[in-house]
């Protein structure tokens, strides 16, 4: 286990050991996203049964007041075995797109085009997680506790498409994120958006890119011109943002955007794999 996992769980132990009702209280809140944690997913009760199940705690909601039974749910999880870790195995899937799809009922192209708006929301609620162990363990010099998007990315099975090239490429984008070769995975993966505009005519990549456009519209029920839109976005941004270029007139990004570009274009490609899959089936 590498250090700095080893400090989060120190610091959830420690905030156990010292203000544990008030810190279970309020991690429930967030669970919950009630108020004044409203702005962390909202859980509904069959919502709530969906998180932990998915999580693999086998705990269901039992009608009473929603926050409550989850505080109880944490009181149990805490002292069990390895509690602190599944504690912190709860905090990480907080931020889980993939469970927050499944607890929301979003679409993947819903939770595309929402994208900027959560990572925004999840930043703030980082922070405010942080607090509550700093204020529970009465300490400053807290960890960061970063999101699990990337052991979810890690954990993803490596594409099954008729282009190894691409399923190639993909592996290799990820292991550079995990790297923190932040641009370097990003421009693998406007490299593949680019490389799938032909997937169906190498000759013509407009021909290309319509046919694709009218598969995905069929797979998803988006409109033609909604995905139109969203390839032209894409393209231009990875122009203008000095991703697959190197001119010294290009905008250069920040350090701290490259997690949200990247997770936005994975998502897309996703989408795009998942259709192309469904289509090589047939």
């Amino acid at each position: 286990m590498d250090k700095k996992l080893l400090r989060q769980l120190g610091f959830i132990d420690k905030a156990l050991e010292t203000s544990r009702n008030y810190f279970l209280e309020h991690f429930a809140l967030m669970i919950c996203g009630d108020n004044p944690y409203d702005y962390f997913v909202y859980r509904s009760s069959s919502n709530l049964t969906k998180f932990f199940h998915e999580l693999g705690m086998p705990y269901s909601h039992d009608g009473s007041t929603r926050w409550r039974w989850v505080k109880s749910v944490l009181e149990q999880i805490s002292i069990e075995e390895n509690g602190t870790q599944k504690l912190l195995k709860i905090y990480y899937g907080l931020f889980d797109n993939k469970l927050n799809i499944i607890n929301q009922n979003h679409s993947v192209f819903d939770d595309f085009l929402i994208m900027k708006k959560i990572v925004a929301i999840y930043k703030k609620a980082k922070e405010v997680f942080r607090k509550l162990i700093e204020v529970s363990c009465k300490e400053s010099s807290i960890p960061n506790f970063n999101d699990s998007l990337l052991d979810e990315i890690k954990k993803t099975e490596v594409v099954n498409i008729n282009d190894k090239y691409c399923e190639n490429l993909l592996k290799a984008a990820k292991e550079k994120f995990d790297k923190q070769q932040r641009k370097d995975a990003i421009n693998d993966l406007w490299d593949i958006f680019e490389r799938f505009k032909t997937y169906f005519d190498n000759s013509n990549k407009k021909k290309s890119t319509d046919i694709l456009i009218s598969k995905v519209s069929v797979f998803t029920n988006i409109n033609n011109q909604d995905l139109e839109e969203e390839f032209l976005h894409l393209t231009s941004f990875g122009n203008k943002y000095n991703i697959r270029h190197h001119e010294h007139n290009k905008v250069i990004l920040d350090d701290n955007a490259y997690d949200f570009i990247f997770y936005k274009m994975l998502n897309f490609l996703n989408l795009i794999i998942e259709v192309l899959r469904n289509i090589d089936k047939k």
